[in-house]
């Protein structure tokens, strides 16, 4: 899919073993890039080719993600923001740009909003501090299936809430997040407790809090990309995150749903070029 390939390395944080994509250019800004709940680094794969002329991509599988290890200490936001300030500091990044979709988004938040000093600017994916009011009450979707005969049978479960991304593009993400049992099926890579469990943090007030917090505290701009399919960041909270940012701008993307970079990898490298003042090898 891509022609540039990244290095697949290892790094072990507060106890779990970390898996990350790292793309070289090591003299450049650093750019570290953080996946979706129950996602994994490859989301970015051609936006982090894309950038790594500019910049020395990292894209890192989270904590009971992809091929990193699942965490004894569970999966509470802080952890992952702990985890996140080790991995920066335990590779001596002194200041760098964060690149977060979804749960991701949210941990770039918690951590710029503590570490001022280290971080440059923030794209955040298709995530806002709170849910407008008619997500609240909309029907959940069907459980997630925990095992599948096959990837292709992943893949048609995949397609039934993905009408966006190409057949090539959403088959790969599929056969990113999957592993083979024994038995010969399929399950998911990612912790299965993840799976299937609402998150506190559209309903839990002092998360809300801590979030809205961070969009008033933070000085250095951010960019918030959303799916023009979705509806995760509705137009009103996306006015008082803009109202209420200190220089936080957005962009949609057309004919996209939440997973941005899977349905409209151009279309977002586009996007966040214009953002970052940067011309890529892709956008020459």
């Amino acid at each position: 899919m891509t022609s540039n390939q990244p290095t697949s390395k290892n790094i072990t944080i507060n106890g779990v073993n970390l898996r990350y994509l790292d793309w070289g250019n090591e003299s450049k800004t650093p750019l570290v890039c953080l996946h979706g709940h129950t996602g994994q680094a490859h989301i970015w794969d051609e936006f982090a080719e894309a950038m790594s002329d500019q910049y020395h991509v990292m894209a890192v599988d989270q904590r009971g993600h992809g091929l990193s290890g699942h965490a004894d200490d569970g999966y509470a936001r802080d952890r992952f923001v702990e985890d996140l300030a080790a991995f920066v500091d335990a590779l001596e990044l002194k200041t760098f740009v964060l690149v977060g979709l979804s749960m991701g988004g949210w941990h770039s938040l918690l951590y710029t909003a503590d570490h001022q000093d280290r971080v440059e600017r923030i794209v955040i994916v298709d995530i806002g501090p709170e849910p407008d009011a008619g997500s609240k009450t909309a029907p959940h979707r069907t459980p997630t299936p925990m095992e599948f005969d096959s990837v292709q049978a992943s893949f048609d479960w995949m397609r039934e809430s993905n009408p966006w991304a190409t057949d090539d593009r959403l088959m790969q993400d599929a056969q990113d997040k999957l592993r083979q049992l024994d038995s010969g099926k399929w399950t998911w890579r990612a912790d299965a407790k993840l799976f299937n469990t609402p998150l506190p943090d559209m309903t839990d007030p002092g998360l809300i809090g801590r979030y809205w917090s961070a969009i008033d505290t933070i000085t250095c701009s951010i960019l918030e990309v959303r799916g023009a399919k979705s509806p995760l960041v509705s137009d009103e909270v996306l006015d008082r995150m803009i109202s209420r940012g200190h220089n936080l701008t957005s962009v949609d993307v057309a004919d996209a749903g939440h997973v941005v970079t899977v349905d409209k990898p151009q279309e977002f490298i586009e996007a966040v070029n214009a953002y970052l003042g940067v011309k890529t090898a892709q956008a020459a």
